[in-house]
């Protein structure tokens, strides 16, 4: 009876221990499973809800951003007016250089007009000395009172050209002021824009520096928001090491048993440690990709309002150029056109002024000859009257 009883109960003992094995198997493996879904589910839940609100370094980065885009279109704007105004310097330049050649033509015109006009007081002169001997004959008073007059005319037309010369010089000094002034103003606007193009390079490279800065540091904050997965996985092994105390040891005396165990227990540590690792991978490279793309996404979001506003901008400054620039071709058009016809107006009267006195200038030497023959034949009649009065 005793071995009876012994051998039930050793074998419900067996049964017992049987039961419990496979009982804590499906928990450790349930257990398990649940946490590592649990890791996975929050590791999603934070990539997709942890993203945090733009920091002031981030908001610091989009404007310095922005003001380098502003910066280097006021750098293109500042060269277009520059060549602008190196155009317009050489348009003066040529302008200039067309009426010093007016001038110095119309100088040389006034000079041979002058010489003229004393040649012809040269002979009024003579013709005066020789009427001053034959005033007994009464032909050469009148002849020497319109000499007189005519000189006088040609004084006063001497006097006038004169006065054009000038007024013409006066114009030209002016107009030379003129050009040197904005010669030096383009000068004065090339050294600002030189020593604010130096000034912009600065600002680009302190610019630059900011940027690779900030990637460094919102990887470095990506890569510390992700410490907790090595907290997370470590947990996780200490509560497995909890899940089997050592006390339970002694309830399991089977060693086949104990032997599944450990290697429940060493699967259960590699696993935890495996998963770390491909995660700890798979979030790095992430992490790098997410900060190239947000990074990306700031500067193509900024770079689009920038090139948006600038565009308008652009439209309007076109505008307003094209009309500031056709009045100002109007106007300049105007002043040479007037200055040009007044110019080929005197030029014409001058003209018209020297092919007149060449004509008085020959008929003044055709009347000159004729009062030098009728001063030979006087003198030739008084020449032969002399003897009959002496006899």
């Amino acid at each position: 009876m005793y071995s009876s009883n012994s051998y039930s109960q050793a074998k419900d003992i067996h049964k017992a221990k049987g039961k419990s094995c496979g009982y804590y198997m499906r928990v450790v493996f349930f257990f398990s499973s649940l946490i590592q879904t649990l890791i996975i589910v929050s590791l999603v839940l934070f990539l997709v809800y942890g993203q945090p609100e733009k920091s002031a370094e981030e908001r610091r980065v989009e404007e310095l951003e922005q003001s380098f885009n502003r910066i280097s279109e006021n750098n293109i704007n500042l060269r277009k007016d520059k060549a602008d105004l190196g155009a317009a310097l050489g348009a003066r330049k040529a302008e200039k250089t067309a009426l010093e050649g007016e001038v110095a033509a119309l100088k040389k015109v006034a000079n041979a007009s002058g010489e003229q006009i004393k040649a012809l007081i040269l002979k009024a002169s003579k013709c005066d000395a020789d009427k001053k001997i034959e005033m007994s004959h009464v032909g050469c008073s009148t002849l020497i009172s319109t000499l007189n007059i005519e000189v006088k005319t040609l004084q006063a037309l001497n006097s006038q050209q004169a006065a054009m010369i000038k007024l013409i010089t006066a114009n030209f000094t002016k107009t030379s002021q003129y050009i040197h002034i904005e010669r030096d103003n383009a000068i004065k606007d090339r050294d600002a824009h030189n020593l604010e193009t130096i000034s912009l390079r600065r600002e680009n490279t302190n610019l630059k520096e900011h940027l690779k800065l900030y990637t460094q540091k919102c990887k470095e904050d990506f890569a510390k928001s992700l410490e907790g997965i090595q907290m997370v996985t470590s947990n996780f092994l200490v509560r497995i090491d909890n899940l089997f105390p050592h006390s339970m040891t002694f309830h399991l005396t089977c060693e086949k048993q104990t032997e599944q165990m450990e290697n429940i227990r060493a699967r259960c540590s590699n696993l935890s440690k495996e998963v770390e690792d491909k995660f700890q991978r798979y979030l790095d490279n992430v992490g790098s990709k997410v900060a190239n793309i947000q990074a990306q996404s700031s500067r193509l979001e900024v770079q689009n309002s920038h090139l948006t506003l600038d565009l308008q901008q652009c439209h309007q400054n076109r505008s307003v150029a094209a009309a500031e620039g056709s009045r100002l071709l109007l106007e300049i058009q105007e002043n040479h056109d007037r200055q040009v016809e007044t110019l080929l107006k005197e030029q014409n009267r001058l003209r018209e002024e020297k092919s007149l006195q060449g004509e008085r200038l020959v008929l003044r030497e055709a009347e000159v000859k004729t009062l030098n023959g009728n001063v030979e034949s006087l003198t030739t009649a008084l020449t032969n009257c002399n003897p009959k009065v002496r006899e």
